[in-house]
């Protein structure tokens, strides 16, 4: 009695074990984990916090800049030396601050910008327009890990679908493998079909370890995508998934150039556009406005009043008049990279293009193998309630039916695989339509 103990103690010890390492999980639960999870997402979320504060720091290129600066300076000898006797006549003449060799200064400095030829402005475009990009990044990469997420589900299902047919077919022709032994030692079929089921039952056992294999690759892919320590057990039926789509290719051909990969682009030639405008500008003038104040004794613990202070305003002009052609050699590299980027635009619209004709070829393809592999399965299933009726009537040999139930099994995987394929491909095409 104390033995049975122990060991229903260990075997609910190994049911917890099995909870808490493997989780059953929905489409819409998997979605929020692999949003929560994703180390892609994250970066790219970090650098759109980072791309915002980029914003407010060109933004503050229109704003004044203002500086305190605070020195100690011990001097060899005073800057001018007055004798101790002369001291009593002169001392009074010249400020302490030139009379004594310790030096305490406090500067306060207000700059402003007044005219940069508009490199400020292209400086703030370029972060708004990178702000823009990494947006559209995060949106792209969520968009992606979403298409890769379904596909993974979908083919753990249809895995899991496949697996279990597989377990049925290997039953069946478990059972018709052992009638066919017993017939052929009866004398009654003859040794083909004897072999017939033998082969039959061997494929379907080699077939199921296949499927096995199939079901734990899909759930280690699905388990790697949401980045999680624990087994994933996917929950739902293939066919619930599944929704009528009617996709226009003329309209989605339209939306290529809104899709997020081509805007990606479109912001890069922007801040290259703005980037050109930068380059053109360091050959022109910049107009800054400059105050300072500043405060000097020769002992820091004075009354601020007998400090010796001094202020100043100046406008500083800077133009640069000669660079040796460099500025010259910047603007061309920089045209070049529009031009480039203008190439690598129509280079991606046309690999769109091709991906998308080939992308709806496919759903056309699937669109019109599921109606007949749904017709297939209708008559596989008729044909299979027929057999039994005929089987129990006695109308037809035990074999017949078994026959006609393995055939039936075919005709289920053939019907969820098509399924898969075609909601896969319709997920894949969303990437083309534009709300």
């Amino acid at each position: 009695m104390k033995k049975k103990f122990v060991i229903l103690i260990f075997f609910n010890f190994l049911i917890l074990i099995m909870n808490v390492y493997s989780k059953e999980i929905t489409l819409q639960e998997g979605l929020q984990i692999l949003f929560k999870n994703n180390l892609q997402l994250k970066i790219l979320e970090s650098k759109l916090i980072q791309a915002r504060y980029k914003k407010l720091e060109a933004f503050s290129g229109w704003l004044p800049k203002a500086q305190i600066q605070l020195n100690y300076t011990k001097l060899s000898e005073p800057q001018i030396k007055i004798p101790p006797q002369m001291s009593m006549f002169f001392g009074s003449v010249f400020p302490t601050t030139l009379t004594s060799d310790k030096l305490y200064t406090g500067n306060f400095t207000v700059s402003q910008l007044l005219f940069s030829s508009g490199k400020v402005f292209s400086a703030y475009k370029i972060s708004c327009f990178n702000y823009e990009l990494i947006k559209n990044e995060y949106e792209k990469t969520k968009q992606e890990l979403e298409t890769q997420y379904k596909e993974a589900f979908l083919k753990s299902l249809l895995a899991k679908k496949v697996l279990e047919v597989s377990k049925k077919a290997v039953e069946i022709s478990s059972e018709n493998y052992k009638v066919s032994t017993q017939l052929y030692n009866e004398g009654r079929v003859s040794y083909l079909d004897y072999s017939s089921a033998k082969v039959n039952y061997l494929n379907s056992e080699i077939n199921l370890l296949k499927m096995k294999s199939n079901f734990e690759v899909a759930k280690e892919a699905l388990k790697n995508l949401l980045c999680v320590d624990f087994e994933v057990e996917p929950l739902g039926d293939i066919e619930e998934f599944y929704k009528e789509y009617k996709f226009d290719l003329e309209e989605l051909k339209s939306n290529i150039p809104k899709i997020y990969d081509v805007k990606i682009l479109d912001y890069q030639k922007k801040i290259l556009d703005y980037n050109l405008h930068i380059v053109r500008t360091e050959a022109f003038p910049i107009v800054s406005l400059v105050g300072n104040y500043s405060w000097t004794s020769d002992k820091y613990d004075r009354p601020i009043k007998e400090w010796e202070d001094k202020h100043s305003w100046s406008v500083v002009l800077s133009w640069p008049i000669f660079s040796g052609g460099s500025v010259l050699s910047k603007y061309k590299q920089a045209k070049e990279n529009i031009a480039q980027i203008n190439y690598s635009k129509e280079a991606l619209i046309n690999a769109l293009q091709m991906q998308l004709i080939s992308l709806y070829s496919n759903y056309i393809q699937y669109k019109e193998s599921l109606k007949l592999a749904k017709q297939n399965l209708e008559l596989s299933e008729e044909n299979y309630n027929i057999a039994k009726i005929y089987y129990l009537e006695g109308r037809t040999s035990y074999l017949e039916f078994l026959q006609a139930e393995i055939n039936m099994s075919n005709v289920k995987i053939n019907y969820y695989q098509t399924l898969t394929d075609y909601i896969i491909t319709c997920e894949k095409l969303k990437k083309f339509i534009i709300e």
